[in-house]
């Protein structure tokens, strides 16, 4: 029996979509967990400030740049940034922020590893995908959209520290 053709369209149109779902759910992407200092990130903590930490879980060249950027409330996420940061990867793939101006309260971190040193999030072409390690606060990863204040949000206080963890 043959299938009309708007039937046929619709199921290849189904089917670009879903193969476009799946390519980009394993593509691979960054994620990050905002926490206390735990143990291994204790060492950071500072008890007069908020401290981020983005750590490096591949090997990433000591020296590279780390980009952080802060947003402090759902209107302007991802579009205009309360504060941003830049610091160095050591030896250890650890990059050490100081954020001695955030006061405490509920904000919304993004981090990229800028591995070509031009100080831009390079992007691909198709579907505008990161093509530099990124990560958000709370351990998000976004999918098929671009996460949302809500979900990325944590709470600091001083002697908190941020850690954002960028996988390759």
């Amino acid at each position: 029996m043959k299938e009309p053709e708007g039937a046929v369209e619709r199921e290849r149109i189904v089917r670009r979509v879903l193969g476009i779902g799946v390519l980009l759910a394993v593509a691979g992407a960054a994620h990050a967990d905002s926490v206390p200092a735990d143990r291994i990130f204790a060492k950071y903590a500072d008890p007069a400030h908020v401290v981020a930490a983005v750590n490096t879980e591949f090997n990433a060249a000591p020296g590279q740049a780390v980009r952080l950027t802060i947003y402090n409330s759902e209107e302007a996420f991802l579009e205009q940034a309360w504060a941003k940061y830049e610091a160095r990867i050591d030896e250890d793939g650890v990059a050490v922020l100081p954020l001695g101006d955030l006061e405490p309260g509920e904000y919304a971190f993004a981090a990229y590893l800028d591995e070509n040193g031009d100080g831009v999030l390079n992007r691909g072409k198709i579907l505008g995908r990161p093509k530099e390690p990124v990560a958000f606060s709370n351990g998000v990863k976004p999918k098929l959209r671009k996460p949302r204040f809500d979900e990325t949000k944590v709470s600091v206080t001083h002697g908190s520290v941020v850690v954002i963890t960028l996988d390759d």
